[in-house]
């Protein structure tokens, strides 16, 4: 039992149930384009057996190559488009997709034609330019290839939250909404840039935030802002107190972090530790911008988040919670207790702020 929820949490915390997601959603709306083609040429044909048998054969084949093809996508090449030379990164897509489709297009051929047992439901004037119709298959799923690429890019551009607000014309009109922000700050980002360097640091930054990423897309959280070495996280109020996961995600990254010690310490010697604060309250949300748009929110919960987690140096405590949302917070997920630092003084606020911090049970 102890073995089933490490590998549960392993696999939430890679992200790998986001990717597979992804990958059956690719399935799916290939094998949608792939029998709406197949209707569209055959449509003559719709009510005979051939076009019952070539209709179910194609569909094995494109969800067999959708799978394939998108667990590629998926796990090679936005890997490769961010790591490689671009030309170098298509060249190897390229190769990849064009072995993938003749591939299954021999396989697609091999299958009509063993399940047929009449005539060839193509018109022989369509297999004597079958190299034609070859080319131009080739070239439109290519297409469709690069139009997945290039929408799971602008996904990943704005992050998957954000992306479907955007989609959805949510917040054309800014709206009033309750929100937690966290702000995540590496600890002696300063020693750290001048010891690596201004390449090297920024690779570090890079890294870590990338191991990290996953255990924010497995607590719900939003992407808001990286500002140099700061990242700020946001959720829906209700998104966040579920299973504690405003906090857990924290927890979560340093987990993420921490697995990756061998790595950080043989290719940079130094090893990323970040400092927390967390408040939530209510944000006019709403698109900002011609030229660049972007989801922005305004209010005073963000500048309380700022100034909590810039106390945490003072507090000698890596994450420091205003009271108001710990109240709000079932600990038994975290399997932490609170501490209670007292009410403080934030800068440029007139009133103080309650704040607590989390330690160990134990403790």
């Amino acid at each position: 039992m102890n073995l089933f929820l490490s590998l549960k949490q392993r696999f939430s915390h890679h992200g790998i149930k986001d990717k597979i997601v992804t990958i059956l959603w690719i399935t799916f709306i290939w094998t949608l384009i792939r029998a709406f083609k197949f209707i569209e040429t055959y449509a003559s044909k719709i009510d005979s057996a051939e076009f019952s048998e070539g209709m179910l054969s194609g569909i094995l084949i494109i969800i067999a190559a959708g799978l394939i093809l998108g667990a590629s996508l998926v796990f090679l090449w936005e890997r490769w488009l961010r790591k490689m030379a671009y030309l170098k990164a298509m060249f190897f897509i390229l190769l990849f997709y064009s072995f993938v489709f003749f591939t299954f297009y021999f396989l697609e051929q091999v299958l009509t034609e063993v399940s047929k047992s009449n005539q060839s439901m193509a018109a022989p004037e369509l297999k004597e330019v079958f190299n034609l119709t070859l080319l131009v298959n080739y070239i439109y799923w290519l297409v469709i290839t690069f139009l997945t690429i290039l929408f799971l890019l602008i996904r990943d551009k704005f992050g998957p939250i954000t992306f479907v607000n955007f989609l959805k014309g949510k917040y054309l009109r800014p709206k009033r909404e309750e929100r937690i922000f966290m702000f995540m700050d590496l600890k002696s980002s300063t020693t750290i840039a001048e010891q690596l360097g201004e390449e090297r640091y920024f690779n570090f930054l890079n890294d870590t935030f990338s191991i990290a990423t996953p255990a924010i897309l497995a607590t719900k959280g939003e992407i808001y802002q990286y500002v140099g070495d700061e990242i700020v996280i946001s959720w829906i109020t209700k998104n966040g107190l579920k299973r504690a996961n405003c906090i857990s995600c924290y927890y979560k990254m340093i987990t993420l972090l921490n697995d990756k010690f061998d790595f950080f310490d043989k290719k940079y010697g130094i090893q990323p530790q970040f400092k927390a604060g967390l408040h939530f309250g209510n944000v006019i949300t709403g698109e900002m911008g011609i030229v660049k748009r972007e989801i922005v929110y305004s209010g005073d919960v963000l500048n309380t988040a700022s100034r909590i987690q810039s106390l945490c140096n003072e507090m000698n405590t890596e994450i420091l919670i205003s009271n108001d949302l710990i109240k709000l917070i079932n600990l038994s997920f975290l399997n932490k207790k609170i501490k209670y630092i007292g009410n403080t003084n934030l800068r440029g606020k007139q009133e103080k702020v309650e704040l607590v911090t989390l330690v160990n049970i134990s403790t």
